[in-house]
């Protein structure tokens, strides 16, 4: 792997005129001195050469004095035009015409090594160009050793290819990479072999075969062996197949490692790619300021190398604007693609559907139906256009027709989507498309139909939990039965010992029946049954250390399963309440508003809950919950739920990170539910404004949590609201965890709650 050149020469040397006549081949020679490194190491393709260079090589194609020398640098040229940062089609037009003429010459000039990298390079052209016929003129040009790169070219271009059926292009690019292979073994090029099964374990992995993650564990074993230094490239492959696989911890890890082995490096060709991967790992962590900041490091190195992906390219503006939305910075994720559209314009048709459908998700989050349906038709129609995206276009109506309201619109896209199959589809899309229908269903009460998807959803759920059992089972099984051979090696030693110690009795019994004459003899061969003996105690000893350095490995191994299990026990309780939240929101479209309200008091009650369970099984510590990041998660909640920004009422909060035990935090999170969901609701009723104040800091020894608003004021005591079930709740919660709740009525209603350090030590 090469490092992106910044320049080769700055100047020539003033040595005399005849060595500054030949300076320019000079720099010319060390820019093509090993022209068939890999570049990045995902294809077979001369280094990259620096836009510094253009002036230069101008000179060298107009000055040269051997054909040779104007071949290498109308190669070095066409090179150049192919890796500048924004990737333009004139750019390409450029390269491709020096290459061509590189082609032509070094045929006729019979200059192989000239040949070889034009090829490669038209190759590289082709890929960049999304255009796979370019390659098959190639390839009849090519000796062996070229065409094997070239068909790994081929491959890793299928590999990473959108356009088309997934599946056809998976099993062009295991073709191609299996002619590759072949031809590397043939020619003893090991490197080559080694890139053609590591391209056949990526397409195994986006097949989902079985064992294709071990066979990806296995390249990066084979790797290591070699002291390939470059191993980013094969753990970013780990971490795509961990990210499309959803094991999200695994991913990250994998993308760490792989941005670290960058910097160990210094290999900035691949720096970009690797953080717009964990951009997309950390957005769907939930990660989302992570997930920027990654992202504007991806464009950061792309503004002056490309790699995979490039500045113009979709996927990091698309991340970002997407974050912003989750962040609940909406109308900042629309200005962003509008800038992003005006500076890097659509340049293909596939950009176009993203930015349009990017824009359409914007406007959805902001309620904006009319512009949303107007973004959203349009992505559909292209895409039915073009044959490609149809289903996320479809899905992306109904959607946006869900969220307005318009159930009937919705079940007609959203119907359509589930007519595209799940080929190729990861599970938990098609889970949520079933959850969308169900709602759909629900709500123009067809019953039947919305319990049909309700159950295709559970089952879905459940046969991944069932996958996942089966793998704890299994490792389970392996560790029972290591146990079991230990127990009989154990076993057997204990034997051996026994069968010792009867020996050095006969042996005993036999030195006292020699006659004194052999009383020297004797003691020598006691003395050598003692070393005997101390010899095997000392190993007995040594063996016993070794056992018990295993069995606190298993205990550990033990106490990590318990860990997962408790984390994934809160992941179902979450994914129950989230079910029952769903339940009762569909029960409330069609109930009398009595019990309308009632449910909705239910829903804030259980959504409270379920978000709780969420942070725990989020948290990498399952003993504890940051009480002030889980409410201020619960207040953009609230803000949506009962549309505060539209009744201009402001939620201002001022919390300190307070780490507590579950016990504490899960009754405080409902307090708090109860105080912030009363204030929204009865605070300010009549007026055109509020205010809704929330702090949670240390005091003292302890902590305390103080909710006020600027409203009306609670009624007096003995009404109907002050015997309500939600206050005898917080009556009833904070008794039940020894804290002090008291409410005062002044320029609205302040609720203070107060715990010790001492009171949750005891709990």
């Amino acid at each position: 792997m090469m490092r992106l050149d910044r320049g080769i020469y700055t100047g020539y040397c003033m040595f005399g005129r005849q060595l500054k006549r030949w300076m320019p081949a000079c720099a010319l020679l060390l820019i093509c001195l090993f022209p068939l490194r890999l570049l990045s190491q995902y294809y077979p393709a001369p280094r990259p050469v620096a836009a510094s260079q253009l002036q230069p090589l101008l000179r060298q194609v107009r000055s040269a004095n051997t054909p040779h020398e104007h071949i290498r640098a109308l190669n070095a040229l066409g090179n150049l035009y192919i890796n500048l940062p924004l990737r333009k089609p004139v750019d390409f037009a450029a390269a491709k015409q020096y290459l061509q003429q590189a082609l032509t010459e070094s045929t006729r000039a019979n200059d192989t090594a000239g040949k070889t990298e034009a090829l490669l390079l038209l190759g590289q052209l082709a890929f960049f160009n999304d255009a796979p016929e370019a390659w098959e003129p190639l390839l009849p040009q090519a000796d062996d050793a070229t065409r094997a790169k070239l068909l790994l070219q081929l491959s890793f271009y299928y590999w990473y290819r959108d356009a088309g059926d997934s599946k056809t292009n998976l099993l062009k690019s295991i073709e191609y990479a299996k002619q590759a292979g072949m031809l590397g073994e043939k020619l003893g090029l090991k490197d080559l072999a080694m890139m053609a099964e590591r391209n056949i374990a990526m397409d195994n992995s986006e097949l989902q075969k079985p064992g294709a993650e071990a066979g990806l564990l296995k390249v990066l074993d084979a790797y290591k062996r070699t002291g390939y230094r470059q191993l980013h490239y094969i753990y970013f492959v780990l971490a795509w197949h961990y990210y499309l696989a959803n094991k999200m911890d695994k991913a990250y890890y994998y993308s760490e490692t792989a941005i670290n082995s960058v910097l160990a490096t210094k290999d900035t060709l691949a720096t970009g790619d690797m953080y717009v991967l964990k951009s997309e790992i950390g957005y769907h962590r939930d990660s989302y300021e992570e997930a920027i900041r990654s992202a504007e490091t991806a464009l950061r190195f792309f503004s002056y190398q490309s790699g995979m992906y490039y500045v113009c390219a979709t996927i990091c503006h698309d991340i970002i604007s997407s974050a912003y939305d989750k962040l609940g910075r909406r109308q900042e994720a629309i200005e962003y693609i509008l800038k992003v559209m005006h500076q890097y314009p659509p340049r293909t048709t596939i950009d176009s559907i993203a930015y349009i459908g990017r824009l359409g998700d914007a406007y959805r989050e902001l309620k904006e139906f009319d512009k949303a349906e107007k973004f959203f038709l349009q992505k559909y129609a292209i895409s039915k256009r073009i044959h490609s995206g149809e289903r996320s276009a479809a899905i992306s109506l109904g959607h946006m027709y869900l969220d307005a309201k318009a159930y009937e619109k919705a079940r007609v896209f959203l119907y359509q989507a589930l007519s595209f199959g799940d080929s190729g589809v990861r599970a938990s899309s098609q889970r949520y498309l079933h959850y969308m229908i169900y709602l759909a269903d629900s709500a123009t009460r067809r019953y039947a139909s919305a319990l049909k998807h309700l159950s295709l959803l559970n089952n879905q759920a459940a046969a991944d939990a069932r996958l996942e059992q089966d793998k704890v089972v299994k490792q389970m099984e392996v560790a029972y039965r290591a146990r079991e051979k230990e127990q009989e090696l154990k076993l057997k030693n204990q034997h051996i010992a026994m069968l010792q110690h009867e020996t050095d009795a006969q042996r005993e019994k036999l030195k006292q029946s020699q006659k004194i004459g052999m009383l020297t003899a004797g003691g020598l061969l006691l003395a050598v049954a003692v070393g005997v003996l101390l010899f095997f105690l000392y190993r007995q000893k040594k063996r016993g250390s070794r056992s018990m350095f295993t069995k606190n490995q298993q205990l550990q191994k033990l106490v990590s399963e318990k860990e997962w299990l408790l984390k994934e026990v809160h992941h179902r309780v979450k994914n129950n309440l989230h079910t029952i939240f769903c339940l009762l929101e569909s029960q409330a479209r069609t109930a009398t508003p009595e019990a309308r309200a009632a449910l909705e008091k239910s829903r804030q009650r259980i959504y409270a809950m379920s978000l709780f369970h969420k942070k725990v099984y989020q948290s990498d510590n399952i003993e504890t919950v940051d009480l002030g990041n889980y409410i201020r998660e619960f207040l953009l909640f609230l803000q949506d739920g009962f549309d505060l920004e539209a009744k201009n009422i402001r939620i201002v909060h001022d919390m300190d990170p307070v780490p507590l035990p579950l016990r504490l935090a899960m009754p405080l999170a409902l307090v708090a539910n109860e105080a912030l969901t009363n204030a929204a609701k009865y605070a300010f009723k009549g007026r055109l404004q509020g205010e809704i104040r929330l702090a949670l800091k240390h005091e003292g020894d302890g902590y305390v949590m103080m909710i006020s608003d600027n409203g009306i004021g609670m009624p007096e005591k003995g009404t109907s609201l002050n015997r309500s079930l939600g206050m005898e709740l917080m009556y009833g919660l904070c008794a039940d965890i020894g804290a002090e709740i008291s409410f005062r009525m002044e320029n609205g209603t302040q609720i203070r709650i107060t715990f010790t350090a001492a009171q949750e030590a005891e709990l």
